[in-house]
């Protein structure tokens, strides 16, 4: 039993030595072969990279102009409505900055009284019902005359007199709507919401 156990042991040892030796020299063989460089020869390839790029070149500025959009936003709503004042947002809106008015409320106003200008007393360009009362009506040589005369009187006679919103307004320029529920200061306040 002593041979066969010692047999064993040196079989044990022999079996070891060897499995060591083989190891190390698959480590030797694996560290050549990790520390050779490799070579990858290019493949022609059919595709482009960065297609999505334009071939033409684009220049980008950085200028920009800035603009006032009320006159566009006036425009607009008198386009809407095919008024023949589509043209005046520009005016519209100087003479609002000059008389210090809300530059929604004259065509607002020119909304409510004649639909743009498009109910208008013959030849009077009175879009705004401005100094009318029964057979008496107030007449402008042009829509430009009636807006800069209609600017400043509402400026005179009801801006300094602390009057600015329809609804303050109302009593003094057109009484009668006020026993009409104030559908008049309702209508301006409606053209004066959409030209928000």
């Amino acid at each position: 039993m002593d041979k066969l156990n010692h047999q064993f042991r040196v079989g044990l040892v022999a079996a070891w030595f060897g499995a060591s030796l083989t190891c190390l020299l698959f480590a030797i063989l694996f560290s050549f072969y990790l520390s050779t460089p490799k070579v990858v020869l290019p493949v022609s390839q059919s595709f482009k990279l960065y297609a999505a790029i334009p071939t033409s070149k684009v220049q980008v500025s950085e200028n920009f102009t800035l603009a006032d959009a009320r006159p566009k936003l006036i425009e607009n709503l008198f386009e809407k409505h095919k008024s023949p004042l589509a043209d005046l947002g520009a005016l519209f809106v100087t003479v609002a900055d000059k008389y210090g008015l809300d530059y929604k409320l004259l065509p607002s106003i020119a909304m409510q009284e004649s639909k743009g200008g498009q109910k208008v007393v013959d030849n009077s360009h009175n879009p705004f019902g401005y100094g009318i009362y029964g057979d008496l009506v107030l007449k402008f040589s042009s829509w430009e005359e009636a807006i800069e005369r209609v600017g400043r009187g509402l400026k005179m006679d009801y801006l300094d007199q602390g009057l600015k919103t329809p609804q303050q307004i109302m009593p003094k320029y057109t009484p009668p709507s006020l026993a009409k529920g104030g559908t008049w200061a309702k209508g301006v306040s409606y053209f004066m919401e959409e030209l928000r």
